[in-house]
């Protein structure tokens, strides 16, 4: 029985470096390309998907230092939007139905608290400015119109969140479905 734990915590402890690779590599991409959407949290959502809420968060929150560390250290503070949304989509996908039309509006769900609160990191922390240029460019001509520095922000947000985390969501879906059943399938067994 011991082993058998021993192995599953191996398992997950793999899939959740592999995510935090994938959100490593997702966000230079974007970064050297000045992407209008991040690409950082397709790892989130794959641990999330498959292992839940805890490991969503977690995957988030160590990408996010990693990235912050080797070169984007906006991506530091921002990591605590990412753990929202990988405790939130843990939540949501871990084990439900994923088809298209759930994944549009469970996404939302995702993004609109973990929006919020990039607003809010944005707009107190950095004044609108970030690594990302489009995304503040679009916020600082917005706050130049009746929504403000803080409504520019989570407007912003909100739609290339969205955008950024309905392709990560379909992807990762997509991906989910064609893996074996053993990978996915977490739940400590006592007869293998």
């Amino acid at each position: 029985m011991e082993r058998m734990k021993m192995k599953y915590n191996v398992k997950k402890l793999t899939i959740i470096a592999a995510a935090v690779a994938i959100n490593i590599v997702g966000s230079k991409i974007a970064l050297v390309l000045s992407l209008p959407i991040f690409l950082d949290s397709i790892g989130t959502m794959l641990a999330a998907f498959t292992l839940g809420p805890v490991a969503g968060g977690l995957t988030a929150l160590v990408g996010g230092l990693i990235c912050g560390v080797t070169g984007d250290v906006y991506a530091i503070y921002f990591s605590l939007s990412g753990v929202l949304m990988g405790v939130i989509a843990g939540f949501l996908f871990r084990n439900k139905k994923k088809d298209p039309v759930s994944i549009l509006w469970k996404t939302f769900l995702v993004v609109l608290p973990a929006s919020m609160l990039s607003a809010c990191i944005e707009t107190f922390l950095f004044g609108g400015i970030t690594s990302a240029v489009f995304t503040t460019f679009v916020v600082q001509a917005l706050s130049q119109t009746a929504l403000k520095l803080f409504g520019g922000a989570f407007l912003t947000q909100l739609v290339t969140d969205y955008v950024d985390k309905l392709v990560a969501n379909l992807l990762v879906a997509a991906c989910v479905k064609v893996l074996p059943s053993g990978f996915i399938d977490y739940k400590t067994r006592t007869a293998e």
